[in-house]
Order: structure tokens, then C-alpha cells, then sequence
């Protein structure tokens, strides 16, 4: 478990009118090809999770985590990492 903060978003795809989403973080402990959640609390108060589909790196080296969910930027966040099946 780590906290981080949403430095970057953007929209990867739209497939049959739904986005999938890119989301950079300030610290990551997910690895390529990582899931898990992140966890964040919205303006009201309300509790936010947010699958981690996908982790991949750009050729910028830039750690980007795949959701069906957007989060804003600035947004802090809990990232729990999904542990590997064995």
C-alpha cells in the first residue's frame, strides 16, 4: 500500500462509447503489467475505487495505470497493488 498523487490523465481509447483511461501518479509500486485499485476520497466526501487494469511505461519511461474510471489531477490516492497468483 502506498499513497501517491494523480500528476497526469488522459484518454486512451473509446471503445462503444466508453473511455479507458492512462493515469500517472507522483509514486507508483505497481510494475508493467501490474493490477490492483486506487483508492481516493472525492470532493464530497465520498469514497472512490478505481480498478487498475493495466500498468504500462511509455517510451518516455512514464509509468501510466489503466482504469475504466478517470481521476482528476492533483487527486491523492491509496494504490494497493494486486498480489501475483503463484
Amino acid at each position: 500500500m502506498f499513497e501517491a498523487e494523480v500528476t497526469d490523465i488522459r484518454e486512451a481509447s473509446r471503445q462503444q462509447g466508453r473511455s479507458v483511461w492512462q493515469i500517472s501518479l507522483s509514486h507508483t509500486e505497481f510494475a508493467p503489467g501490474a493490477t490492483g485499485v486506487l483508492e481516493a476520497t472525492a470532493r464530497s466526501g465520498a469514497k472512490l475505487e478505481v480498478p487498475v487494469l493495466e500498468v504500462v511505461r511509455d517510451e518516455a519511461g512514464v509509468t501510466w495505470h489503466v482504469t475504466l474510471k478517470p481521476l482528476l489531477e492533483g487527486t491523492v490516492v491509496v494504490g494497493r497493488v494486486k498480489p501475483v497468483a503463484s
